[in-house]
């Protein structure tokens, strides 16, 4: 079965949030930040397809796996894609960055590589597939255009930044390619919207270790330094996103 989408636009100042309340189906209207700690609840009828961020500091919990397994059975999806943070790694190029003054390009797309061993080392935690080729890029967004899943929701799937955001493809920007700054105002926050936007996903949901303050626009998030400075911008035009701490 062909997945179906939402049948309404969301853009950077509201969203309707369709919520199920027993028999009867709420629109709720609200400014076009997030959905703090509400899981988005799908119709019958409808199908969700989901990219997740992980934070790269969440990796070096204890009870890793159980806590991150616990969310995914409180908010099901039918299908789920999954981005690293980078964690400890990203840090200590920073920290070479501030002592040398490298390159930004050059810094970003080392960062984007580095990527690829987080995500490795979560698909080992978690027991889940890790994309990691281009062709099995390809194969996971044909995948993903099948929806729903016949025995319930899929494993998430892991997938590695550079599949499908690289030095190569770079050289052959879309529109809103060209928006992603390739320097330290870019990270996996807006790594996993862009994600979200190429197999346009009818959530993004970024897991952080920090306390999220309610009522905070993209733009105040980015200030706090919860997320980058490019996520505001890149992310306007997803259907729904959702920022909360993983407790």
């Amino acid at each position: 079965m062909a997945r179906r989408w939402f049948p309404f636009p969301m853009d950077n100042r509201h969203s309707i949030l369709q919520i199920t309340l027993g028999p009867k189906l709420l629109d709720v209207r609200q400014p076009m930040q997030w959905h703090d700690s509400i899981p988005t609840k799908i119709r019958e009828n409808l199908t969700m397809l989901r990219v997740i961020k992980i934070g790269g500091s969440i990796l070096l919990r204890n009870n890793l796996a159980a806590t991150v397994h616990q969310w995914l059975d409180a908010h099901p999806a039918d299908e789920t894609m999954v981005i690293i943070g980078g964690g400890k790694l990203i840090d200590a190029v920073r920290e070479l960055d501030q002592q040398h003054t490298m390159s930004p390009q050059q810094t970003h797309w080392m960062c984007v590589d580095l990527l690829t061993a987080t995500a490795s080392f979560a698909a080992e935690i978690f027991g889940w597939p890790l994309v990691a080729t281009e062709q099995e890029w390809n194969v996971a967004i044909e995948q993903s255009k099948t929806l729903p899943k016949p025995h319930g929701p899929a494993v998430p799937t892991v997938i590695t930044p550079n599949v499908f955001y690289n030095r190569k493809n770079s050289k052959n920007k879309n529109i809103l390619d060209m928006r992603v700054p390739n320097d330290w105002r870019t990270t996996t926050d807006t790594i996993a919207a862009l994600l979200a936007h190429r197999i346009d996903a009818d959530e993004l949901v970024l897991l952080k270790s920090c306390p999220i303050v309610s009522k905070m626009s993209f733009t105040k998030l980015a200030e706090a330094g919860i997320v980058d400075e490019a996520f505001p911008e890149i992310a306007t035009g997803l259907k729904t996103i959702r920022v909360e701490q993983l407790k």
